[in-house]
């Protein structure tokens, strides 16, 4: 008997075992064939690295277990399952790999289904639990038509291009679902239609950017918007530039949303106010204004507007009391803020008004008139 068989190789790898259940409720849990293959290589990674006492595995885990799945990929799947409520996934501030998927959603839905279509065991649940459980379904399944929804939405929007109604638009979108391995959403459509009509980019140049920005893990349109916005105000449109861009702004800071160091908003911000705005803490206070308070750009240069003609050497302090100040009173327009900077000046002119000190006439009654003693002999003598 050969000691190095290859079929007894592949035997100790075990086998990738999945509960057929699953398979038989996998329509009414809105699975699909790629979601079970998924569910698939959690369940063998688990059984390859878990213990039966824990339900939960590392996607790290899952990842080196099954090489064919892509961080990228995975993520979007465990996303979408997460949504229906199949897994739940905790420790998402960590990195991706140490992130937990746990199965315990997964079982309970089964075993409510189990339950509901088992006689004996339904018997043994009461009617406020069966109402209760009802009504939980209902949620269910009006999350899985909404989703439903919008994959019909998205196939609408793929086969409209598809059939050759743009050529540049239907280039960039079949990239784009390549990448990311999904037809392209309602919000990446509005934004890629910005980016080619007006924004006036080349297919050709977006896919560049979208390639550095996928390679970055940057998939939010928003946040891409916001790098092509940029390329066009500082007139980048070269590889060379875009290598240039991503290098020196997008890879310095990538723990916010926006690109703070490359941030239009704030450059013009500073330049209005004459304040350097280079410093991260003095970005961050602008940030809080903008984000946190949710004051328009607007309305934050109008009250550096204020700060300017207010004072001679003011700052970020000066601003930040002005804005606490709309925001206690929930201004939140420029007009408003511009009626509420006049009846400041109008109590200011009022109140100097009134301090100003007014010239007294005298009552003249009050006073005895004085007569020099010789013009009183004057007046008796005659």
């Amino acid at each position: 008997m050969d000691k190095f068989s290859a079929a007894l190789e592949t035997s100790r790898w075990g086998n990738a075992n999945i509960p057929g259940v699953i398979f038989w409720y996998a329509n009414e849990l809105d699975l699909n064939m790629e979601d079970i293959g998924v569910l698939t290589a959690i369940y063998y990674a688990f059984q390859k690295s878990k213990p039966l006492s824990q339900t939960g595995i590392n996607t790290g885990q899952v990842i080196q277990g099954c090489p064919f799945l892509t961080k990228n990929k995975f993520s979007r799947n465990i996303n979408r399952l997460e949504k229906l409520g199949i897994i739940s996934v905790e420790n998402k501030n960590r990195n991706f790999n140490e992130r937990e998927i746990r199965l315990e959603p997964l079982m309970d839905k089964l075993c409510r289904l189990v339950i509901r279509d088992h006689d004996r065991l339904n018997e043994q649940i009461t009617i406020e639990e069966k109402n209760n459980r009802n009504s939980e379904a209902l949620n269910v399944r009006i999350e899985q038509l909404e989703l439903q929804l919008e994959e019909e939405r998205r196939k609408a929007i793929y086969v409209d291009y598809n059939a050759g109604n743009d050529k540049d638009f239907k280039l960039v979108a079949d990239f784009i679902a390549k990448k990311t391995g999904n037809l392209l959403s309602i919000k990446m459509s509005n934004e890629l239609k910005k980016w080619l009509d007006e924004m006036k980019y080349t297919p050709e140049f977006l896919l560049c950017m979208l390639e550095l920005s996928f390679e970055r893990n940057i998939h939010n349109p928003k946040n891409i918007t916001r790098i092509a916005a940029d390329l066009k105000e500082y007139s980048i449109n070269t590889v060379e530039g875009l290598n240039l861009y991503f290098k020196k702004y997008v890879d310095t800071d990538l723990s916010r949303t926006t690109f703070t160091q490359f941030d239009p908003e704030v450059m013009e911000f500073g330049n209005y106010t004459g304040i350097d705005m280079s410093a991260k803490a003095r970005r961050n206070v602008y940030y809080k204004w903008r984000y946190d308070w949710a004051f328009t750009h607007a309305l934050i240069m109008k009250a550096g507007e204020v700060m300017c003609q207010r004072t001679k050497n003011g700052g970020l302090e000066y601003i930040d009391s002005v804005l606490a100040n709309w925001k206690a009173k929930n201004i939140s327009k420029v007009e408003e803020a511009q009626k509420e900077i006049a009846e400041f000046k109008g109590k200011s002119k009022k109140s100097n008004y009134s301090n100003t000190r007014k010239p007294v006439t005298p009552d003249l009654s009050d006073y005895e008139i004085f007569i020099p003693p010789a013009a009183g002999e004057e007046i008796k003598s005659k």
